[in-house]
């Protein structure tokens, strides 16, 4: 089984917001940073699948050089390695940053084979703006599953299940 998580550098929940002087962004030179905390999520499902089933666990960041640090955290939790879209600090667009991914997604398939999972995060904690994994799904022709609690995976098949209203 070979998993990918695609994971967001945002500001540390619980820190000090500052805005710039123009007020147009998030002042960071003294901000901490961490993995996107709904992403923590698909890299903690990651390393959990690979464990119990076998195979290689990947994860995907598309940022900053400092990025390398979310990158890091996750080796640390266990997955196998890592890949880093280095990008200049803009902030990119869901359509951008989904095409980005898309073809990172396909050089690494061309190399080494198919990823059976891709996770991503439901929103990322900065913007919410919940359309980059469904944008990739779409771009790679494979089916998307949104607001999971659980996977498991057994004869061939993932079940995915998610919560509700009502239970």
């Amino acid at each position: 089984m070979k998993v990918l998580v695609c994971v967001k550098r945002v500001p540390m929940t619980g820190g000090r917001i500052v805005l710039t002087e123009d007020e147009q962004a998030i002042e960071t030179k003294h901000l901490g940073f961490a993995v996107s905390p709904h992403e923590e999520y698909g890299v903690e499902e990651a390393v959990r699948l690979v464990e119990q089933h076998g195979g290689e666990s990947v994860v995907l960041t598309l940022g900053v050089a400092e990025a390398e640090e979310q990158l890091r955290d996750a080796m640390a939790i266990g997955i196998d390695r890592g890949i880093h879209l280095v990008t200049d600090g803009e902030e990119w667009d869901p359509e951008a940053t989904a095409g980005a991914i898309v073809e990172a997604i396909r050089a690494d398939e061309a190399a080494s084979g198919p990823f059976d999972l891709i996770f991503f995060g439901n929103e990322s904690a900065d913007s919410g703006g919940y359309q980059v994994g469904l944008r990739t799904a779409y771009a790679l022709g494979r089916p998307c599953a949104t607001g999971l609690k659980s996977v498991v995976i057994a004869a061939g098949s993932a079940r995915c299940e998610q919560e509700v209203g009502g239970g």
